[in-house]
């Protein structure tokens, strides 16, 4: 088993365009989908695994935890009501101690790859952001 590292951004996290999110709630089963991503010759890199307070602040919808000028970015993001929704969703999974996964995609095949990958730990509330909408998986 992989061990797992949290939190690798320093930086106030954009929009995740091209990018599968989703929450899991146990630690074993987190490690599980990191193993399984990994299998499938997902890039260690690029697998953004937020964890707890400091998670929280990396998401930070609102933009509060970076400063004045990330305040500013947030406002004018343009977050539909289903993704505000969602970071929000984000957020209260980390809040409990659960994890969310980040991972990028890029291709319809490699969604399909994290999907399963992601399965293999339980995850839930998994979706798909692309430039222009967000696609339940």
């Amino acid at each position: 088993m992989n061990d797992m590292y949290f939190n690798k951004p320093d930086r106030l996290m954009t929009y995740p365009s091209h990018r599968v999110c989703a929450i899991i709630d146990q630690r074993d089963d987190a490690s599980q989908a990191l193993d399984a991503l990994l299998k499938t010759g997902a890039k260690e890199e690029e697998i953004e695994i937020l964890y707890g307070r400091e998670g929280v602040d990396l998401l930070d919808p609102s933009g509060t935890s970076h400063g004045f000028f990330s305040k500013v970015a947030r406002k004018l993001q343009s977050f539909g009501e289903i993704e505000k929704k969602l970071i929000y969703l984000y957020e209260s999974a980390l809040k409990n101690g659960g994890y969310v996964f980040v991972v990028p995609s890029y291709s319809d095949d490699d969604k399909d790859t994290i999907r399963r990958s992601l399965d293999s730990g339980k995850a839930h509330e998994i979706n798909y952001f692309s430039s222009w909408y967000v696609e339940p998986m």
